[in-house]
C-alpha cells in the first residue's frame, strides 16, 4: 500500500507544486547558458512533493527501515532545500559558500554515522567515524553533481533501488516507496523537464544512497551500482585539482556530463548512455556481490 501511495501522491503533487511556486525557478549557470538557457524559468521545487510522497509512503506501509531512512536523510534535504531558497532569493545560480554548505553537510553525515552506530549491530571499527562522515558526504556530493540533466540523476538510482529491493529483503519497502516516487517524479522531469529536483532532491537521494551501503551490510554492491555518480564526482575532483595545482583544464568542464554535452553529444544520449551503465552495474553488483544472480 505504501508503494501505491507514493506513487500516486508524487503523481500528483509534482504538477500541483509546480503550478503553486509559481516564480520560483531555477537559474542556470553562465557557463551552460548556451545550451541550458532555455530551462531558464522552470520550476527546482521538485524535492518538496518528493519528500512528502516518501514520507506518505514510510509512514503508511510502517516499516521501520523506512521510516529510519526518512528520519536520517531529511536532514541533508534541509540543507538542500536552504540551498535552493538561498538561490532563489538572490537569483543567482550559487546559495551557500561551498566551505557552508560543506559544514552542514558534514554535521549531518556525523549525526547519521552516530546515529548508526548506536543503532545497528556490526557497524564498529577504530576509523568508522572518519570513513562514515566522508563516504556519506562524498555520497551526497556526488548525486548533486550528477544532477545537472534532464532525468538523469533520477535514472541512474533507479537500477540500484531494484537491486536494493531484490537482494536485501530488510530494505525492500523503503527502496521500492522510493522507486515509486521516482518513477512518478519522472513524468515530469524527462526531456524537457517541467521540475527540477533541486539541492533538496540531489541530498536527499544521495542520503538514501549512502544509507543504503550501511543498512545492507554490503557497501561495495552499492558503490559499484551507483558507480556512475562517483566517477562525476571524481571528474570533478580532478578537474578542480587540475586547475589549481597544473592551471589547466583536463575537461572542457565538469563535471564528466557537461564535458559530453561540450564534445556535441545530445543530452538524452547521454543521459540514455549513464542509464544503460547504470544498469550494468547494477547487474555486475548483483553476481558478484548478492545471491541474486
Amino acid at each position: 500500500m505504501g508503494i501505491i501511495v507514493s506513487f500516486v501522491f508524487s503523481l500528483l503533487l509534482t504538477p500541483a507544486v509546480v503550478k503553486a511556486a509559481g516564480s520560483f525557478n531555477s537559474p542556470v549557470k553562465d557557463e551552460l547558458k548556451d545550451r541550458h538557457g532555455y530551462k531558464k524559468g522552470t520550476c527546482s521545487l521538485g524535492s518538496v512533493p518528493m519528500i512528502i510522497s516518501y514520507a506518505a509512503g514510510a509512514f503508511i506501509s510502517g516499516d521501520r527501515q523506512s521510516l529510519d531512512y526518512l528520519f536520517l536523510s531529511f536532514p541533508f534535504f534541509l540543507i538542500g532545500f536552504a540551498d535552493d531558497m538561498l538561490k532563489f532569493r538572490r537569483c543567482s545560480a550559487d546559495g551557500f559558500k561551498s566551505i557552508t554548505k560543506l559544514i552542514l553537510q558534514l554535521a549531518a553525515s556525523a549525526f547519521a554515522a552516530y546515529i548508526l552506530r548506536q543503532n545497528y549491530p556490526g557497524i564498529e571499527g577504530v576509523v568508522y567515524y572518519p570513513v562514515a562522515v566522508l563516504f556519506i558526504t562524498a555520497t551526497v556530493n556526488a548525486l548533486n553533481i550528477t544532477d545537472g540533466l534532464d532525468g538523469l540523476a533520477t535514472k541512474v538510482t533507479m537500477p540500484l533501488l531494484i537491486l536494493s529491493a531484490a537482494s536485501f529483503s530488510s530494505l525492500r519497502s523503503a527502496s521500492m516507496i522510493l522507486f515509486a516516487v521516482l518513477a512518478a517524479y519522472l513524468v515530469y522531469n524527462s526531456s524537457r523537464a517541467s521540475v527540477f529536483m533541486g539541492d533538496g532532491g540531489s541530498h536527499f537521494i544521495g542520503a538514501f544512497i549512502a544509507l543504503t551501503a550501511f543498512f545492507s551490510h554490503h557497501p561495495a554492491a552499492v558503490v559499484l551500482s551507483s558507480a556512475v555518480i562517483y566517477l562525476e564526482l571524481l571528474s570533478s575532483f580532478i578537474q578542480i585539482i587540475a586547475i589549481r595545482v597544473f592551471s589547466r583544464k583536463v575537461f572542457l568542464i565538469a563535471p564528466f556530463h557537461h564535458h559530453l554535452e561540450m564534445k556535441g553529444i545530445g543530452e538524452e544520449k547521454i543521459v540514455d548512455t549513464f542509464f544503460s551503465i547504470s544498469v550494468f552495474t547494477s547487474l555486475l553488483s548483483a553476481i558478484l556481490f548478492t545471491r541474486v544472480l
